[in-house]
């Protein structure tokens, strides 16, 4: 009885390790998808764009609420503060300026989601080994259409 005690602390220990890890799975899922869905929508704004300067250049503010519309369609959890999006100027964040916009160009948009562990931050010794938010971070690029 003592022995099946002990052994049965040691499977639900691991049964609710896997239960965990599938949950961390489905969130990294969840933000590859909506990096991929950001990316997606900012490939083809080229060919939605309104032109605001010289016939090459369109106003990437606009770009950027339309990718950031679609990260949080594919995954409402993840905040417009987590959402990145890197244009083809070099490593700007949305900038307010014109940039040139040409197809081929590439466009990179980052997700961050910090998962709550509900298992592991629940548990006094296994919370103080894995870290509780678990940050689940993706990055897709795309080239403009």
């Amino acid at each position: 009885m003592v022995e099946t005690a002990f052994m049965l602390l040691v499977v639900l220990l691991v049964l609710m390790g896997i239960i965990e890890f599938g949950f961390l799975f489905y969130a990294h899922v969840r933000v590859s998808n909506a990096a991929r869905e950001g990316a997606r929508a900012g490939s083809l704004w080229l060919l939605h764009r309104e032109f605001t300067g010289p016939p090459d250049y369109y106003y990437d503010p606009v770009l950027c609420d339309t990718v950031r519309d679609a990260v949080q369609a594919e995954f409402a959890a993840i905040e417009a503060d987590d959402i990145s999006i890197t244009l083809p100027g070099g490593d700007v964040d949305c900038p307010d300026t014109a940039l040139p916009s040409q197809a081929g160009q590439p466009i990179t948009v980052t997700v961050s989601y910090d998962y709550v562990l509900p298992v592991a931050s629940g548990l006094p010794v296994i919370r103080d080994v894995i870290a509780s938010p678990f940050p689940v971070l993706r990055a897709t690029v795309m080239r403009f259409q």
